[in-house]
């Protein structure tokens, strides 16, 4: 099994905002004489995915504060109209409840395979059009807004997780008052480990917060069922790291452990040997050279 490098980051360290955003910070104000300052915490924040959450512990007041309520509220108002239209389809919504407060850039949603083309069209009845259709995503957009179909998640039109198999894992739950069908808590845990390490290759304290509170012993159960068991377990690794101070968040995965982790994942998936051959596909996007560069130098997702 790969284990996750002892690399201390240089920078600002993740501890003390992981201790805010735990509740440990014994109510303490953050401000001009803390050794973190406000700003650093902010940009810390940012970058892992968990501002709203940080804003609202500290009850941060302020245009920032707006803007991310506004956005989130935005984000509750679209949910609230796709769950409304896909009542009747066997789907729901993942990577969207969490343990902890934020932001999601997009919206998922996994589909049955047999139901996602009438899924897309019910979507576009919302105005949305289809910006980029792939065997099992299909992505739609409507202004800002975007949309994502999944049948499997994947990579390069690859799937590294079985979406058939997770789909079978739902519950009702509320999003800021709003009722969905989404996944279990065990269930998400195990997608956001394998969506961070195998798809994004960079792991934030958002992922950081959902494996810590969610995976569970059913989690792993799970993984082995469906062959996600490697990433569930470097993911942890990495909470014990990032937990220690050992390393930062986010953290970006080095490109040779990633792909000895995707080897893996190729050995011992077939689902992901199946569906290689859709990374002929990808090679002939235009969209390719602009996402293989964003991989190579961003720091987050």
């Amino acid at each position: 099994m790969l284990s996750p490098p002892i690399r201390k980051d240089r920078g600002t360290s993740t501890k003390p905002l992981i201790h805010i955003l735990d509740g440990r910070h014994e109510g303490e104000r953050v401000n001009s004489e803390n050794v973190l300052q406000t700003e650093t915490l902010i940009e810390l924040a940012e970058k892992n995915k968990v501002l709203l959450g940080l804003l609202t512990v500290l009850d941060i007041e302020g245009p920032l504060r707006d803007h991310e309520e506004r956005a989130r509220r935005r984000t509750v108002h679209t949910v609230e109209e796709l769950s409304r239209v896909l009542s009747d389809f066997d789907c729901a919504f993942f990577k969207l409840v969490k343990p902890i407060s934020y932001v999601p850039a997009d919206i998922d949603i996994l589909v049955r395979l047999g139901e996602a083309s009438e899924v897309a069209k019910e979507v576009q009845k919302l105005g949305y059009t289809i910006a980029v259709k792939e065997p099992y995503c299909t992505t739609l957009v409507k202004s800002s807004s975007i949309v994502d179909l999944y049948a499997h998640p994947t990579i390069g039109g690859v799937a590294y997780m079985d979406g058939q198999a997770i789909l079978d894992h739902v519950r009702l739950a509320k999003f800021d008052g709003v009722e969905i069908r989404t996944l279990e808590c065990y269930a998400e845990a195990l997608v956001i480990a394998a969506h961070a390490v195998y798809k994004e290759g960079i792991y934030t304290l958002n992922d950081f917060f959902t494996v810590k509170k969610w995976a569970s012993k059913r989690s792993f159960e799970l993984a082995g069922e469906i062959e996600c068991e490697d990433s569930l377990k470097f993911a942890i690794g990495l909470n014990a790291l990032i937990g220690e101070g050992l390393i930062e968040a986010p953290h970006k995965v080095s490109f040779p452990t990633w792909l000895r982790l995707m080897s893996r994942k190729f050995c011992d998936d077939r689902l992901t040997r199946v569906t290689f051959p859709n990374i002929l596909t990808a090679l002939r996007s235009k969209r390719l050279g602009p996402m293989a560069l964003s991989r190579i130098t961003r720091q987050t997702y």
